[in-house]
């Protein structure tokens, strides 16, 4: 005989909830290039996007450009370097509407604003854009809007920015290419810059330096010694031969402060702001107790932990008297030394930490004594 069973939910009530935590959407590896619009459009070509992602350069003959144009070098060269980009963002700059600008172009701040809509991008590079004024309208951009952005020029003095205090944009000189004549350049040096970040953003924040880089397709410089002091006293990266290699020499920002640094940074901090919003969202509540402010503690540890792991803060060591120098350290407050307002207002203050960055080698000085 057959018994009918009751549902086990008259006793047992077991709900199961799914709290799936949230992902950040930045991105520390992808460029926009800002450029002219094809050649051939509307000959049978495919209309482009706001914003159109490439993963190699011909995918831009689909759209009407030709090998010729700033867009398709660009994007070769780009995709020449090892490691190489997995795609490229391309935007094209509208015509300026109404009076519109003396360029003939709508604003540098509208085109990346109009981009920064359509993608997540994090370096920008105005491939067919070298007007000084439009350099320095990237420049503030980025600077405001914590991007990246590279820009190459070809004359010693002809620097488009004269304001070094910007720490998001970083000039690279690509002029006198070794083996040219005066006025001549090979087509890929207007885009050094983009083949640098190209190749760099190739690497994990906090893994690499930008020094000593090779490029693929770019040609070196050939500078005298004045010009190379001139360059550096700018902060103005080269791109010169040593040891029968060609490689990059510098690696800072306008401000003189290390790319490498500034990229890290904001790794470091995006990945500080998801961990803890994710520490907050996963748990149904988290208690303003020592125990809740250890969620928190803990997840901020974590991303230090993992800045340590990949290189960009540096491990444990210990100076001649064996006194322990912590790479990292995180201090939060006891719930008990909290006012009773700042308990009601749920806003947890005083959460700190400190780390030492681990830096990069970029030069040795070496004294050697020879005796009988």
């Amino acid at each position: 005989m057959a018994y009918k069973n009751n549902p086990l939910d008259d006793i047992v009530r077991c709900d199961i909830e799914i709290s799936s935590p949230a992902s950040s959407d930045a991105t520390f590896d992808s460029i926009l290039l800002v450029v002219k619009g094809p050649s051939k459009a509307g000959d049978g070509a495919k209309e482009m996007g706001k914003v159109t992602a490439i993963s190699k350069a011909d995918e831009l003959l689909d759209y009407g450009f030709t090998t010729d144009d700033g867009a398709y070098v660009a994007a070769t060269v780009a995709f020449s370097q090892s490691p190489s980009p997995d795609e490229l963002y391309i935007c094209i700059r509208k015509a300026a509407s109404g009076d519109g600008a003396a360029s003939g172009y709508e604003s540098i701040a509208d085109t990346l604003i109009r981009a920064g809509k359509e993608a997540s991008f994090y370096g920008v590079h105005l491939t067919d854009f070298k007007d000084p004024e439009d350099v320095r309208a990237a420049v503030s951009w980025v600077e405001a809007n914590e991007k990246m952005f590279g820009f190459e020029y070809g004359g010693i003095s002809a620097c488009p920015v004269d304001n070094l205090s910007f720490y998001r944009s970083f000039g690279m000189y690509s002029g006198k290419a070794d083996g040219y004549g005066d006025g001549e350049q090979p087509a890929e040096n207007r885009y050094a810059a983009l083949a640098w970040m190209a190749k760099c953003f190739g690497y994990d924040p906090g893994t690499e330096t930008w020094h000593l880089k090779e490029l693929a397709t770019v040609v070196p410089s050939a500078l005298s010694t004045d010009e190379k002091k001139r360059l550096e006293k700018d902060h103005i990266n080269r791109f010169l031969r040593y040891g029968g290699c060609n490689c990059t020499i510098g690696g800072t920002m306008l401000s003189g402060e290390w790319i490498d640094v500034i990229r890290f940074r904001d790794w470091l901090k995006a990945e500080m702001q998801i961990r803890v919003f994710n520490a907050m969202k996963v748990n149904r509540k988290v208690p303003f107790t020592d125990r809740g402010i250890g969620l928190i503690e803990g997840a901020m540890e974590g991303v230090l932990k993992e800045g340590q792991d990949i290189g960009g803060i540096a491990q444990t060591e210990y100076n001649a008297d064996d006194e322990k120098i912590p790479g990292y350290q995180v201090t939060v407050p006891r719930a008990s030394d909290l006012t009773e307002a700042q308990r009601k207002s749920r806003k947890l203050t005083g959460c700190r930490y400190t780390a030492r960055l681990a830096g990069a080698i970029h030069a040795v000085e070496i004294e050697g004594f020879l005796t009988f």
